[in-house]
Order: C-alpha cells, then sequence, then structure tokens
C-alpha cells in the first residue's frame, strides 16, 4: 500500500507549506547569485521536487509576464517549445559538467541553481531591457549579456571547484547550447488581429476577383507605371521611390503607400521617378500587385534608369511581420509568396542597385537589418527584431511608423538622418503615452552612405525649382 496516498489531506499539507518556503529561499539564492554574493551555491536546498518546482515557477512567470507586456494577447503553446529546447541545452551542460567534476550529484545542483536565476533574468530581458531610452538601448543590451556571461562563469566556477579552465569551457559550451535561441522570444502569447474586419470587407467583393485575370493584368499595368519612369541626370544626385503595400486585409497599407508616394514626391523630388505596388481590392485593376515577383522586375527596371554611382532607391514597405522575419504578402484569394531580407537583398544585388534607403512598416521588422545593412545602405525599421508595431487600422491613414516619417513633412531642406531619428522619437513619445509595449524602432546607416545623403540633400536643395515643379 501507497502510505503516502493513503495518508490524509491535512497531514500533507504542512509538507506542501514546507516545500514552498524551500522554493522561495532558493529563490532568494539565485538572487543573490546575480549579484555575485559569495558561498551562496552550498545554501541552495537540492531536490528533485525543488527543481520541479523551480521549472514550474519559470513557466508561470514567463507565462504571467508575456502576457502582460502582449497588446491584445492570444494564447499559444510555442513558449513550451522554447522551455523544452533551453532544458535540453541546460541538461547538456550539466551533465558535461558532472564528468569534469565527477560527481553526479552536481546534476541536480547545477540544474536546481540554474532555474533559480532564469526567472529574474528573464524578467529583465522583458520588463526592463525595451524600456531604456534610446540612447542607452544597445549598451544596456551589452550589459544584460555580458552580466549573464558573468553570472555562468561564477556558477560554474563554484561547482567545478574554481577550476578556471574546465569553467571556460563549460562557459562555452553553455554559449553553443543556449545559441538556436538567441533570436528566438519566450512568450506564450501573441498579438492578436481580427480577421473578421477583413473578411467582413471582402465578403461582397470576392465573387468579382477572377484570379486568372489578374495574373495575366500585371504585364500591362506594370508596363504603365514603368514607362513612365525617368532616368536620372548625369551630375546630379536623384531619388527613385517604390513603394510597396503587401496586405490586402486592411486598408491602411494601400492608403499609407498612396500617402507616402505623394509626400515623396511633393516634397522629395520624385515626380517622374516612382512607382506603386498594392495588394487591395479597391486597386487591383489598375495598380500593379504588390507580389515578389511584381518587386524583382520594378527594381531590375529602376536599375536600368539609375546612374549606379550617383543615384539612391528609396524602397518603403509596409504590411504585417512575422517571428520568422518575413514581410506578409496577401492578396485573398491570390496566392503570393511572403518576403524575407534574403530574398530582398538579392533582387537589390541583382538590380544593380548600390545606393539604398530602405524602410519596413511592420511588425518584428528589425530582423531584417543584419541581412541588408552595409557601407551603401540606410536601414530603418518600425521595430526591434522581436517587438510589435502599431496603427494596422482599415480607418488610419498610415501606420504610426509612416505617420512619423511622412506626415506633415517639411520641404526641400529635409535632413535625412535627423528626421528618421525625430520621427523615432515620435513613435517612442506616441507608445509611451498610449501606454503601449516599445516597437524600438531600428536604424542602421553606413558610413559612405551618411556621405552620400547629404550630397543628395544638397541637390535637393539646389535643383528643386526643376524637381519640384509647383509643389510647395
Amino acid at each position: 500500500m501507497d502510505l503516502d496516498a493513503s495518508m490524509p489531506k491535512e497531514l500533507k499539507q504542512p509538507g506542501i507549506i514546507k516545500e514552498l518556503q524551500i522554493l522561495f529561499m532558493n529563490l532568494a539564492c539565485g538572487i543573490k547569485l546575480l549579484v555575485f554574493r559569495r558561498n551562496i551555491i552550498g545554501e541552495v536546498t537540492v531536490s528533485h521536487d525543488q527543481f520541479i518546482l523551480l521549472l514550474f515557477f519559470y513557466g508561470i512567470t514567463a507565462f504571467v509576464a508575456s502576457y502582460v507586456m502582449t497588446p491584445n494577447p492570444v494564447f499559444g503553446l510555442f513558449g513550451l517549445g522554447y522551455i523544452g529546447v533551453e532544458l535540453l541545452g541546460v541538461l547538456l551542460v550539466g551533465f558535461v559538467l558532472t564528468k569534469l567534476c565527477d560527481h553526479q550529484d552536481h546534476l541536480l545542483r547545477f540544474l536546481t541553481v540554474t532555474y533559480s536565476i532564469l526567472p529574474f533574468l528573464y524578467l529583465v530581458s522583458i520588463a526592463v531591457l525595451p524600456f531604456l531610452p534610446d540612447a542607452y538601448f544597445e549598451t544596456g543590451y551589452m550589459v544584460y549579456a555580458l552580466w549573464i556571461l558573468c553570472v555562468c562563469f561564477y556558477v560554474v566556477l563554484q561547482l567545478l571547484d574554481w577550476q578556471k579552465i574546465k569553467t571556460v569551457m563549460i562557459v562555452m559550451l553553455w554559449i553553443f547550447a543556449s545559441y538556436p535561441l538567441a533570436n528566438v522570444p519566450l512568450s506564450f502569447w501573441h498579438e492578436d488581429f481580427d480577421y473578421s474586419e477583413a473578411l467582413t470587407a471582402y465578403n461582397d467583393d470576392l465573387s468579382y476577383v477572377n484570379q486568372e485575370e489578374v495574373y495575366y493584368n500585371q504585364y500591362q499595368l506594370l508596363n504603365n507605371a514603368l514607362n513612365s519612369i525617368e532616368p536620372g541626370v548625369e551630375g546630379v544626385t536623384d531619388l527613385f521611390f517604390i513603394g510597396f503595400g503587401a496586405d490586402s486585409s486592411q486598408d491602411v497599407f494601400m492608403k499609407e503607400i498612396n500617402n507616402v508616394q505623394q509626400v515623396m514626391s511633393h516634397n522629395f523630388g520624385t515626380t517622374g521617378r516612382s512607382v506603386a505596388l498594392i495588394n487591395n481590392l479597391k486597386t487591383i485593376d489598375i495598380t500593379p500587385l504588390a507580389s515578389s515577383t511584381n518587386l524583382r522586375i520594378a527594381l531590375n527596371h529602376l536599375g536600368s534608369k539609375i546612374n549606379p554611382e550617383e543615384d539612391i532607391v528609396l524602397l518603403y514597405l509596409t504590411s504585417h511581420g512575422s517571428y520568422d522575419h518575413e514581410l506578409a504578402v496577401n492578396m485573398w484569394p491570390l496566392e503570393l509568396n511572403d518576403i524575407g531580407p534574403e530574398v530582398l537583398s538579392a533582387y537589390l544585388d541583382d538590380a544593380g542597385i548600390k545606393w539604398r534607403i530602405i524602410l519596413v512598416s511592420a511588425c518584428y521588422s528589425g530582423g531584417f537589418i543584419e541581412t541588408l545593412k552595409n557601407e551603401t545602405s540606410l536601414i530603418l525599421t518600425a521595430t526591434a527584431a522581436d517587438s510589435a508595431s502599431f496603427g494596422c487600422s482599415s480607418e488610419n491613414e498610415f501606420t504610426y511608423f509612416g505617420e512619423a516619417l511622412f506626415k506633415n513633412v517639411e520641404g526641400r531642406s529635409y535632413q535625412f538622418i535627423d528626421g528618421f531619428n525625430q520621427a523615432i522619437e515620435r513613435i517612442k513619445q506616441r507608445e509611451k503615452s498610449e501606454n503601449l509595449t516599445p516597437s524600438n524602432s531600428q536604424l542602421s546607416v553606413g558610413n559612405l552612405m551618411r556621405e552620400k545623403l547629404q550630397m543628395l540633400e544638397h541637390d535637393m536643395a539646389r535643383y528643386a525649382p526643376e524637381r519640384f515643379g509647383d509643389f510647395n
């Protein structure tokens, strides 16, 4: 007979309370280890029960914190996958550690100590780092990474009886085991998107979409849009524009591209040197689709019109984004391919476009920067790689990102880098005033591009009458 199972509930209760008390004592030890207090590992109570309780506490912490930090949260099981992969990595590191120190009981000790620390590291990453001022954002993340590295070294060093070489080996293994999760956020929630808004708009119109006709119309629509593109003028830094509004489910992307194209013509002198690609039922018969193929064709055409060493192409992409850093390309019921940074980079390279301004208005768009950045490019994204953006509603004329960049833009004296930094600050202040999770817009400017933009700004002012016509 199982005596524990037959024990009255009243007699069991004190044991549960005791385990919870030990749990909080272990968590207190975790905090002390994070501030490098000495002789703390010996105070950690090691048991299978404590390991399971600490693992459960870590999961609950992530569950609650990610809920609080996610706008319009919708539950998903992907957080369990993250914790599972992370646990496998910790087990691997702990197994190797026990082999090096020849103490089998150190595996359970290592697991217990690790999960007494992880909940607090997670809270710092999700509730502190995203809210750092822009001036300290990168520094904050570097300090955070260095802090984690030092804590890992400090813990392992004590478990291995201060054997430094073995400790370095274990810490390097720990970094390697953690790498698959480096750019993946731990969250049990994702932001809700109400597709009923899109479906309501489509109900009356979908019967009129002739897919075959739409595909065959692209040739003529692209020709009409691209044949009017004027070539660059020798000796002048010309600015060319491509707008890419890729999601038909909400009118804001169509409106944003139209508005940005108008601003680019009126205030940046791109009249005769711009093209818009849009996915929307309202424009499906008059404007080329924002498809991957059409974007490639349009970029190739602009590449044949520009002076490669002189002219700059500004590409504005707006749509929904995904965790795996792909731009959603939707024109339901058509089946179109999403676009990732690798594809976009290849298109620009193949088109021979050297000088690039790439603006991406989408959730998680910061994931585009690493692939696209170089010395002759400026990349500005609405968010960091793990953040959401705002303003995606059919009633809006712009997303928050597009509005900050292009609404009420002053004319011919525009300073690109200063203007973009001011837009980032406006977004930040707006999100703060509306109590939204910071999107953390990202700006990357190549050193050669900084000089090139000064030439563009100079030529925009110098040739204003010819470039801007009667626009004010």
